[in-house]
């Protein structure tokens, strides 16, 4: 059984999806500024980027507020 502590660790580090959905979109852009012309796939792609990010940050948001309601001091 988990103790207090490592329970709030883990709920106030990324996991494993989120990781790899911020490497995906740092990928994405990156591809994106390597590319210099201007397309329907370029659009596309910079979409997709902002949707995954978009979800991102929602989530982010939420957990960062039940941190706080658990009483975490956040730096």
């Amino acid at each position: 059984m988990k103790t207090p502590e490592e329970i709030n660790e883990i709920k106030s580090k990324l996991n494993s999806s989120e990781v790899s959905d911020i490497n995906w979109v740092y990928l994405e852009l990156e591809s994106f500024l390597n590319s210099d012309e201007v397309s329907v796939a370029g659009l596309t792609k910079l979409e997709n980027m902002s949707n995954v990010f978009n979800n991102f940050k929602r989530i982010y948001i939420q957990r960062l507020i039940r941190l706080l309601k658990s009483g975490h001091i956040i730096d």
